[in-house]
């Protein structure tokens, strides 16, 4: 059921807040916060989305505009277009990062209440837990890393190119050219950003749970622990344990009553909810993107091929090497915190099997069974438009794929 408004602790929203301020500046999430006593309001906001569909149709038919431009220079024709092969690779290369980053916008226009319903989900999972987030500089990091490495590599390959075809043109007329294109491969990049908050998030989440387990399992053990009879103590460690926990004397959790395990059954039953959310939201626009990494994986070899037979300019090489090496960390950026999410579920049911064998009341154990059950047949699980899970699978899939047509593609030309 979609909602119009999202309520987020403060905490939570601090986190999230640096992924958030550069989506909205790209066009990605079109969402305005107001700050309250309880926590942050998010809601739709009809300014960004007119502001996100009026910015990315001015970037991709300027990309095209310019690109033509820069097409029509001789040094650039020669190293791009001297035959049909090195067209279709060319035109490959630019497809895959003006499509992606429109169509990306465009479905953010149609799902804005996927992301409104995530954000809710988080909210519920935070109450059923009652735990809030670990403050976690891991989202800074990965934003600035990502940042600083595409600025870097596009900076270097914008001054190549135009060192290259500035005495055929005016510098300044040169760069508008190139601009709008690097701005959109921008855009695709925040996407991936954007899909990786809300993957990791989902494994913070499914870590708090986990740790809410780990927490109860200790607890069982104490307290089976302490119902020992101290007649059949026979060792001597045992003997010095009990005498170290009545000597701290701390209080004797007891076992974790229905209430608790119905509140994490709720728990993961939301986390598996936000896992579809995610999906619904992007599951079409990441298979594209993930395409696009493959069809970069493919071309960025022979576009290297290429200029080696054309300029043998070291630069260049360089510059091409760097971004087949930027294209495997995109799709790390995909993959890896969905890899973490199975790591963690597959953790959740472990915890619970070591929870199910202490002792306890029949019920609390008739509700872990359930809980189980849960596990094995919700699962969470992020798929590319259901067309393929996304897991490290996958990275062989495309490692396979990519050998395999550059085999084809250098062979046969």
């Amino acid at each position: 059921m979609t909602t119009s408004s999202a309520v987020v602790s403060t905490d939570m929203f601090e986190m999230l807040s640096p992924v958030l301020y550069v989506s909205r500046i790209f066009c990605l999430q079109p969402l305005k916060w107001t700050k309250m006593n309880y926590g942050y309001v998010i809601t739709k906001s009809a300014a960004y989305t007119a502001y996100s569909n009026v910015v990315i149709v001015f970037f991709v038919v300027a990309s095209i505009c310019g690109l033509s431009q820069v097409y029509q220079l001789e040094v650039v024709y020669l190293i791009r277009m001297a035959n049909s092969t090195e067209r279709y690779v060319t035109f490959s290369d630019v497809s895959v990062v003006l499509f992606p980053s429109f169509f990306g916008v465009l479905m953010t226009t149609f799902k804005i209440d996927n992301y409104i319903d995530y954000y809710n989900q988080l909210r519920k999972i935070d109450t059923l837990l009652q735990k809030n987030p670990p403050k976690s500089k891991k989202y800074r990091v990965v934003l600035v890393t990502t940042v600083f490495f595409t600025a870097v590599i596009l900076i270097f390959d914008f001054v190549l190119w135009v060192q290259l075809t500035c005495p055929y043109g005016g510098i300044l007329s040169i760069v508008a050219s190139y601009l709008p294109y690097y701005t959109c491969y921008c855009f695709t990049v925040v996407m991936e950003l954007v899909y990786w908050q809300f993957v990791h998030t989902i494994k913070t989440k499914i870590m708090l749970l986990n740790n809410t387990l780990r927490e109860a399992i200790e607890d069982c053990s104490v307290d089976n622990f302490m119902r020992i009879d101290r007649k059949k103590i026979n060792n001597v460690v045992d003997t010095l344990k009990i005498h170290d926990l009545k000597k701290q004397n701390k209080p004797i959790k007891k076992t974790p009553n229905l209430q608790q395990i119905g509140d994490l059954i709720c728990a993961y039953e939301t986390l598996t909810e936000a896992a579809n959310s995610v999906n619904d939201c992007y599951g079409l626009v990441i298979l594209i993107v993930i395409l696009g990494c493959l069809i970069h994986l493919l071309v960025t070899p022979y576009a290297l091929y290429g200029l080696v037979l054309n300029t043998g300019d070291r630069m260049f090489i360089v510059s091409q090497s760097i971004w087949m090496f930027g294209h495997v960390l995109r799709l790390l950026l995909i993959v890896e915190p969905c890899h973490g999410c199975l790591i963690e579920q597959a953790n959740t049911s472990a915890l619970i099997c070591r929870l199910m064998c202490m002792e306890m009341d029949k019920q609390v154990k008739k509700s872990l069974k359930f809980f189980f059950l849960c596990l094995s047949q919700r699962k969470i699980e992020f798929t590319a438009f259901g067309l393929t899970k996304i897991n490290r699978e996958l990275l062989t899939g495309i490692a396979g794929a990519v050998t395999t047509y550059l085999v084809i593609l250098f062979q046969f030309n």
